[in-house]
């Protein structure tokens, strides 16, 4: 990476964790959805996040990171409300809230999501340290806030070193690999 390109890059990947973190309730600033809307709190903005983040330039896949980084924390932290009623559950617009069980899956499974595609846009050790280092960041930011904390850290833990280990990183093909594929 240019040299030009890293502080660029982290600036991206900060603001990204930021806005990753705090996008999902934006259901709560309009009018049409209840909170943990299944809009918000599902994996619709996650893919577009990815998609946009998809190419060679650095800033965009750090965008991408971080905004699935936050994300995904953000979701680690719902997993454990006071009570799995009311305003925890994830509702469906027309609808209402969904059970409890739907709810959990629905968010584990979305928080498993945005960590894997975080991963997928990693393509080298050092964009992995800079997601792994962005993730325990904003996991303590976020924890602040919480009334909970080891229960969401072992979730994150354990569903960052999952994906890692199911999916791992895009690893950036080496100069021979890449002249090789090309002849």
């Amino acid at each position: 990476m240019a040299l030009i390109w890293q502080p660029l890059s982290l600036i991206a990947l900060t603001a990204a964790v930021y806005i990753g973190l705090h996008l999902p309730d934006v259901d709560q600033r309009v009018g049409f959805l209840l909170h943990r809307s299944i809009l918000t709190h599902g994996p619709l903005l996650p893919i577009l996040a990815f998609f946009l983040a998809l190419g060679d330039n650095p800033v965009q896949r750090r965008l991408g990171m971080g905004m699935e980084a936050g994300y995904a924390v953000h979701l680690a932290f719902d997993l454990f409300p006071r009570a799995w009623q009311g305003y925890a559950l994830i509702s469906l617009p027309g609808y209402g809230w969904t059970p409890a069980i739907f709810s959990w899956l629905w968010i584990t499974a979305t928080m498993l999501f945005c960590f894997s595609l975080a991963i997928k846009l990693s393509r080298n050790a050092m964009d992995s340290i800079i997601l792994l280092i962005a993730v325990a960041a904003t996991f303590l930011f976020a924890a602040i806030g919480e009334s909970t904390f080891w229960r969401p850290l072992g979730v994150t833990v354990a569903s960052v070193l999952i994906c890692y280990w199911l999916i791992g990183p895009d690893q950036e093909k080496s100069s021979s690999r890449r002249n090789a594929a090309l002849r």
